[in-house]
């Protein structure tokens, strides 16, 4: 069985920890969209890595794909080698000929073009890496072993973004190439691989990266990622047919947490809010910035389970909220006058509020019936909770 995980919320749900814990009964694990502006955090023997390009599941001897949805910065990747090297761990993995590099000129793109729009981006140039790729300029992975493409591509850019003259592209495409090729005995045309892989019926798992609410598509417009980040997007991002997919899980917090600018209906500030940041360690991984924090949404989430076809859903962190005697969950809408769905334009509704009992433990049944709510709600079956960083701090519920 081919498995999917992905997030239901902002991001940051947990989603590196419930691949790492999944990842023992699968072949391969392959990663569909985003780059290193999405970072997964995994306790593996003790010690925390925080994974922004290898899909989690390499931490367990398994083989990790970078499909061609991606968007690799090779310097990132570079460091997140040497750093599992350290640890004398050997990734494995295979990188997608079809995936866009980010370039310097990305990057800085990003910086300027966030400047002025105000999304609150990390600046790590991976929407303009997808900007590039959509006007047909952006530089794929195998394009980097044909000079003449290369530098084609270079000079287009150039010449539409004014991001530095001409006598720097030579410059640039020589550091473009030295990093590229460091990878270059792990380079494949992935999709043909991974569908080979599928048929030889090896087990795959796809690693899904930030969240439902954040995909370009169908998220809080425009303030998302740049890439499909649901199920649908591993179809294109991987090269994959609908039917590799057997099972979709989504993974989810008791509570909400966005980094960066957008609408975020739920938010709560002050004592409350600064007590649950420092309990769930709520700072970015890639970033370091402070997440916002928020109560459940259930109409986002209804929407999330929806456009994401999930199947199942993986709860964590149900211990940071231990111990509270209520928890505030917004259950609807007041938008100018009328309860409803989720609409376009979120940040224009105010959210209605119950008050659900709180749980002293994860044997707590107010944690069950909290659980059976999430599922009246969603249709999805709650199936895994996690109440702790390490992998053995996790439940599958039959």
């Amino acid at each position: 069985m081919n498995i999917a995980v992905i997030g239901l919320q902002f991001g940051d749900e947990g989603k590196g920890k419930i691949v790492d814990y999944l990842a023992e009964d699968f072949d391969v694990i392959a990663r569909y969209s985003g780059g290193s502006n999405a970072g997964h955090s995994v306790l593996y023997n003790g010690k925390k890595f925080k994974l922004h390009l290898i899909p989690s599941g390499v931490l367990r001897g398994k083989i990790g794909v970078l499909g061609n949805g991606m968007a690799i910065d090779f310097s990132v990747l570079d460091e997140e080698f040497k750093s599992l090297r350290g640890e004398g761990l050997e990734p494995k993995i295979k990188i997608s000929s079809r995936a866009h590099v980010v370039t310097s000129f990305h990057k800085i793109m990003d910086e300027k073009e966030d400047e002025i729009i105000g999304i609150g981006t990390t600046r790590r140039g991976i929407g303009p890496t997808y900007e590039t790729k959509v006007k047909r300029v952006g530089i794929r992975v195998g394009d980097v072993f044909d000079d003449a493409i290369l530098l084609k591509r270079l000079k287009l850019a150039t010449k539409l973004w004014s991001i530095y003259d001409e006598k720097e592209v030579e410059k640039e495409a020589r550091a473009i190439r030295e990093q590229v090729r460091k990878f270059k005995e792990f380079i494949v045309d992935t999709e043909i691989w991974l569908n080979e892989v599928i048929r030889a019926g090896k087990k795959v798992l796809f690693e899904g990266s930030q969240a439902a609410l954040l995909d370009v598509d169908f998220g809080t417009y425009p303030f998302v990622t740049s890439s499909n980040t649901i199920s649908g997007g591993m179809l294109s991002g991987l090269g994959i047919s609908p039917r590799s997919i057997d099972k979709i899980v989504g993974v989810m917090k008791p509570y909400m947490t966005r980094v960066g600018a957008g609408p975020f209906p739920t938010e709560i500030f002050g004592k409350m809010a600064e007590e649950l940041r420092d309990r769930g360690k709520e700072y970015g991984a890639t970033t370091g910035r402070p997440r916002r924090i928020g109560w459940l949404d259930l109409p986002l989430l209804r929407y999330a389970t929806l456009v994401g076809g999930v199947d199942e859903i993986a709860l964590t962190k149900v211990d940071i909220l231990q111990g509270m005697e209520e928890i505030p969950v917004a259950f609807e809408y007041n938008c100018s006058g009328k309860r409803k769905y989720p609409p376009m334009h979120i940040e224009k509704c105010e959210p209605i509020y119950m008050k659900l009992p709180g749980w002293k433990s994860i044997e707590d049944e107010n944690l069950w019936n909290y659980m059976k709510m999430i599922e009246r709600e969603t249709g999805a079956k709650v199936r895994m909770i996690s109440y702790g960083a390490s992998r053995e701090e996790t439940m599958l519920i039959d």
